[in-house]
């Protein structure tokens, strides 16, 4: 029979164990929340501009769908899978500001360099910062995203 002190080092464990675990249930989230805090650029008048264009002149919501979320010409950009890159503000404004070609998409089309209109380099920048404030909190890669599930 074991006697009452041999108890405490078993409780121990148990407490450690449940901490650890607390631990790395939370990590994450704080991870996630750290990861949303707005990058220079991203303003309350950019995010404005940005979705002013997103469905008026630059014409995305053509085939991101309303919200950007998605149709069958262009994926959505408010999951978290990025399918060319980790949907960071200056990932988002290279694509605007490039493009993406037929070969690269996922739907066999391009996506024109500062979309449907020439826009400038602010408005890049303004339709960069709309897209990403309709993103999820937590983005990455489609392999990173992967990983995760």
């Amino acid at each position: 029979m074991k006697g009452p002190n041999s108890t405490w080092p078993r409780a121990q464990r148990v407490m450690l164990i449940a901490a650890g675990l607390t631990c790395a249930t939370v990590s994450p989230v704080l991870a996630q929340k750290a990861t949303r805090e707005r990058p220079p650029g991203v303003t309350d008048s950019a995010i404005a501009v940005g979705r002013a264009l997103f469905h008026g002149t630059a014409n995305c919501a053509g085939c991101h769908g309303v919200e950007g979320q998605g149709s069958e010409a262009a994926p959505a950009l408010t999951d978290a899978v990025w399918l060319h890159g980790d949907g960071s503000y200056e990932m988002i404004s290279k694509l605007v500001l490039h493009g993406v070609t037929r070969y690269e998409s996922t739907e066999g089309k391009p996506m024109p360099m500062r979309g449907w209109a020439p826009i400038s380099d602010d408005q890049v920048r303004a339709v960069a910062a709309y897209v990403w404030s309709i993103g999820p909190k937590g983005r990455g890669t489609a392999l990173e995203n992967r990983r995760k599930n």
